[in-house]
C-alpha cells in the first residue's frame, strides 16, 4: 500500500550513517534518531523493537511470508501484532538493525513514520470491503491520505503523534472517535461521505473526539487531514511532550475557538490547494445473504468466524495470546493459504490480530483447525495487553503477566464462565497503549504506596464504548491488586452467569450495586506479614 519513495530510501541510507556514527561514539544513544524510524531500545537487554508501517492492516500472503522470514532470521523466531495494525520484532540486535530495513524495504515495507512524532500508521476498519454492517468500503481512502501524508518530511517532524482513522460503518472499528482525526463513513442522499471528529486521543488524559461534522463528501476528506495537521503543526505544545497531542489543543483553546481556528485553515486551504480524492468506485452487485438458505455455523464459534456480504465466504479472527505468534505457527498458516487456488485478503486488527478474509467455508474450517493450538473461541482468551515493563521503557506493571494469569484461571472453567466475560483490554500504565478506556472491561496498572512497600494494583472501569454518536469512556469502579485480579473475574463471571443476562452492558447496568461491591471486596489491601505476594508483580 505504500510506495517505496526515493525519501524513505533515503531516510534508511540516513538512519545507518547514525547507527555508525553511534557506534563511533558520537551519540549517546540511538534515541534522537530511531523512533521516527520505528525503532526504540527494549528495557530489560541491550536490544531493540523494530516496528514495519502496515496502512490500514492491509498485507498480502506474500509480504507476511516475507515478514516470517525476517522474524525468524533477527527477531527470535517471533513477531507481535498491535493495537494499531502494525506489526512489531522485538530482541532485535543493534547490528542487525540496518539488515531488517534493507529487509523490509525488498518486501515493499517500511518502518518510517510507525513511531515518533508524525504521522502514525493510518487505520481502516479491519472488515472493510466485506462486512456485513458497512456503509461502503473505506480502504481506498486510507490508501490515498497515507501516500499523501507520507510525501512531506515536515509530517515527520510534528509537536507529538498525528492519528488518523477511517472507521467503515457507525460502529467504528477503527476509533474514530477517540483520534486526532477521524471519519466515520455516511450516505447522505445517495452519496458518499463522512462523518468527521477530532480532537480525541486515548492515554494520560484521554478525551473524546469532537464531532466537527455531521456529514462532508468522500473526496474532501484530505482538506481535513491537512488542516487538522496544520493546525497542530503550529499550536501544538513542542516545549512540554507531556501535553504536546492535539487534544491539549482543544484544551488550551476551548472548543468553540478551536473549531473557528479549524474552519479558517480548512477554508484557506481550500482556496489554494487542489486536494480532492478521486476514489475509483465500484458497485456492488452483492445478494442478500439473509434470504441465502445455507447451513450456518456452530454457535460457539461466534467470535472468529463473521459471514461476509459476499455470499458464501467468510473472514476468520485469529488472535494468537498476548498478540505474540511464533514463526513456526506463521509459516503453517502461510503455507496454507498460499495452497489455496482462489484470492483471499489479510488485514491485521486494533486487537493484536488478523482477520483472513474471502475464505470458503471448507477452508475456513481447515483453517480453524490448523490455528487451533493457539487461537480460542473465548473472548476472554482473545484480550488485549501492553507489552508491558519487560520491554517498554515506561511500562509499570506486568500487563502481560496478569492476562496469562487469567487466561490459566479460565482455562478448566465451564463454557457458561468462560463465555461470560467480553474481551479485556489491559494496559500495565496510564499511556493506555491497550486502549482500556473504551473496552467493556478495562484495566490501567500503577503502583500503589503503603506502608509495607508499593503493590501492582489496577483501575478497572467497565461499559466503555466507541461508536457514531455513542463513544464513552469506562466508568472506574475501583482498583484492585494485580495478583487478586484473576480470582475476581471468575467471580465476576459467575456474578454474571447467575444474573440472568446474556449481554454484558445490560448486566454492568442492572446489577452496578452487585459489581461494585464486588470490586469493593476485592480492594481491599492486606498488610507484607498477611499477604507477600501482593507486594510483587507477576514473573
Amino acid at each position: 500500500m505504500i510506495k517505496i519513495t526515493e525519501d524513505i530510501l533515503k531516510s534508511v541510507d540516513e538512519f545507518k550513517n547514525n547507527i555508525q556514527r553511534y557506534k563511533e561514539g558520537k551519540f549517546e544513544n540511538i534515541k534522537s534518531f530511531s523512533p521516527i524510524m520505528g525503532i526504540y531500545k527494549q528495557r530489560l537487554n541491550d536490544t531493540y523493537m523494530v516496528r514495519p508501517r502496515i496502512p490500514g492492516g492491509e498485507i498480502t500472503i506474500a509480504k507476511l511470508k516475507d515478514i516470517s522470514e525476517i522474524a525468524n532470521k533477527y527477531a527470535q523466531g517471533e513477531l507481535r501484532f498491535t493495537t494499531r495494525q502494525d506489526i512489531q520484532f522485538h530482541d532485535v540486535e543493534l547490528d542487525d538493525l540496518n539488515n531488517i530495513l534493507d529487509s523490509l524495504i525488498k518486501c515493499g515495507l517500511t518502518t518510517k513514520g510507525a513511531g515518533g512524532d508524525g504521522i502514525r500508521n493510518v487505520t481502516c476498519s479491519p472488515l472493510s470491503g466485506v462486512s456485513l454492517d458497512e456503509i461502503f468500503d473505506v480502504t481506498p481512502y486510507v490508501k490515498q491520505v497515507t501516500n499523501f501524508m507520507m510525501k512531506d518530511p515536515a509530517n515527520l517532524k510534528l509537536p507529538r503523534k498525528y492519528k488518523i482513522s477511517f472507521s467503515n460503518s457507525p460502529e467504528d472499528t477503527a476509533n474514530a472517535t477517540v483520534s486526532d482525526i477521524g471519519f466515520i463513513a455516511k450516505i447522505v442522499d445517495g452519496k458518499r461521505g463522512f462523518e468527521v471528529y477530532a480532537g480525541g486521543g486515548l492515554g494520560n488524559n484521554a478525551k473524546i473526539a469532537l464531532k466537527l461534522e455531521d456529514f462532508i463528501e468522500d473526496t474532501m476528506a484530505l482538506y481535513y487531514v491537512q488542516a487538522m495537521k496544520q493546525v497542530f503543526e503550529r499550536e501544538g505544545d513542542r516545549t512540554n511532550r507531556r501535553k504536546a497531542r492535539l487534544r491539549y489543543v482543544v484544551e488550551r483553546l476551548g472548543e468553540k475557538e478551536f473549531i473557528q481556528m479549524f474552519k479558517n485553515e480548512l477554508d484557506n486551504l481550500k482556496a489554494k490547494q487542489d486536494l480532492r480524492l478521486k476514489i475509483d468506485i465500484i458497485e456492488e452487485n452483492m445478494q442478500d445473504i439473509s434470504s441465502i438458505n445455507e447451513s450456518k455455523w456452530e454457535e460457539k464459534y461466534k467470535n472468529i468466524v463473521y459471514p461476509q456480504k459476499q455470499v458464501g465466504y467468510y473472514s476468520l479472527y485469529i488472535h494468537p495470546q498476548n498478540g505474540k505468534i511464533s514463526t513456526n505457527y506463521l509459516d503453517k498458516l502461510v503455507n496454507f493459504l498460499t495452497s489455496i487456488n482462489y484470492k483471499i485478503s489479510i488485514r491485521l486488527t486494533m486487537t493484536q490480530g488478523f482477520f483472513v478474509r474471502d475464505l470458503k467455508k471448507k477452508d475456513a474450517q481447515t483453517l480453524i483447525d490448523i490455528t487451533s493450538d493457539y487461537v480460542s473461541i473465548f473472548n476472554v482468551d482473545n484480550s488485549i495487553s501492553c507489552v508491558g515493563p519487560k520491554i517498554c521503557n515506561f511500562g509499570i506493571n506486568n500487563s502481560q503477566g496478569l492476562l496469562d494469569s487469567i487466561i490459566e484461571a479460565f482455562k478448566e472453567t465451564t463454557v457458561d464462565i468462560k463465555s461470560a466475560l467480553p474481551k479485556m483490554f489491559i494496559s500495565g500504565c496510564h499511556n493506555s497503549c491497550a486502549h482500556p478506556q473504551k473496552g467493556l472491561i478495562g484495566f490501567i496498572g500503577k503502583k500503589k504506596r503503603t506502608d509495607d512497600g508499593l503493590i501492582p494494583v489496577y483501575a478497572i472501569s467497565f461499559n466503555g464504548r466507541v461508536g457514531s454518536n455513542v463513544t464513552r469512556f469506562g466508568e472506574v469502579y475501583g482498583e484492585i491488586a494485580a495478583k487478586k485480579i484473576p480470582k475476581f473475574l471468575l467471580e465476576l463471571a459467575l456474578l454474571k452467569v447467575n444474573s440472568g443476562y446474556t449481554d454484558f452492558t445490560q448486566f454492568i447496568e442492572n446489577s452496578e450495586v452487585e459489581v461494585k461491591t464486588l470490586v469493593a471486596k476485592y480492594s481491599s489491601l492486606e498488610r507484607l506479614s498477611e499477604n507477600q505476594d501482593l507486594y510483587s508483580d507477576f514473573d
